[in-house]
């Protein structure tokens, strides 16, 4: 996950330089006012989470995150007299949780596992690095609201000494809290797909998403037959996650609606 982050950089930072070389290397310049539409698309990628204990025990334990598809849908509007700046709203499909490892009473091998399903509420606000180019990088920040709908909770013995056990989330003392709310920051590239009545996007960003709540619904410990560790009331449970998308965004206006006598650039 470093070097996708780390490519992800380096590919901000190129297109920064290329953008730049074209817009003042081959005459043309920044349009710093002119009319973005408001769009509307789909998107989808890849998620890795995993979740940090307060537990330091079992937080300390060897462990790994958990991968998962991740899709949805989005709307995203320009704020008036700030062409940099845009505001949007994301309806997405989203699993989050961990996987730890440890020996049971020091000769059993077991592993816990947690895949809860949300769906996520976002409002990412967007400052782009220039108004309506070919290539434009961007960053952005949003406020995520998670609602779990389901998912699992299980152990599993690789050495087979013991039978796996898989709990839903709803029959577990360890049951995922019913909302989560985290905050989401990253980077990423947009394009322009151009066609004679509409500019279609592109866009290319990678984000860390950081939870806020105590997961736990629950916290008077956790059966047995689910975990070997036991929490407290006191004990939290938080979700951390990098989360890597490709949108695909479609204009509500056409240019010739827009504005007729616009530039390509």
């Amino acid at each position: 996950m470093k070097r996708l982050i780390l490519i992800l950089f380096f590919l901000l930072m190129a297109a920064c330089q290329l953008d730049a070389q074209w817009n003042y290397g081959f005459g043309y310049k920044p349009r710093r006012h002119s009319t973005v539409p408001a769009v509307v698309g789909i998107k989808g990628g890849l998620t890795s989470y995993n979740m940090v204990f307060s537990n330091e025990q079992y937080n300390k334990l060897p462990g790994e995150s958990v991968s998962n598809p991740g899709f949805g849908v989005f709307f995203e509007y320009p704020i008036a007299y700030f062409p940099c700046l845009s505001v949007g709203a994301e309806l997405m499909m989203i699993e989050r949780g961990m996987r730890k490892t440890f020996d049971y009473r020091g000769y059993i091998k077991e592993i816990d596992e947690i895949d809860a399903k949300y769906f996520d509420l976002r409002i990412p606000v967007t400052y782009y690095f220039y108004d309506y180019h070919l290539i434009n990088p961007y960053v952005f920040v949003a406020a995520d609201m998670a609602f779990s709908y389901g998912g699992f909770i299980s152990k599993t013995f690789p050495d087979g000494q013991l039978p796996d056990h898989s709990v839903d989330i709803s029959k577990s003392d360890a049951v995922i809290a019913s909302l989560d709310i985290s905050v989401l920051a990253g980077l990423g590239l947009r394009c322009k797909i151009r066609t004679t009545t509409y500019d279609f996007f592109v866009k290319i960003d990678g984000g860390y998403n950081f939870g806020l709540l105590n997961t736990f619904s629950k916290n008077n410990g956790v059966p047995v037959d689910v975990y070997a560790y036991s929490f407290d009331k006191n004990d939290t449970r938080k979700n951390r996650g990098l989360e890597f998308m490709i949108s695909f965004g479609f204009p509500l206006k056409s240019k010739i609606d827009n504005d007729p006598c616009r530039s390509w650039f």
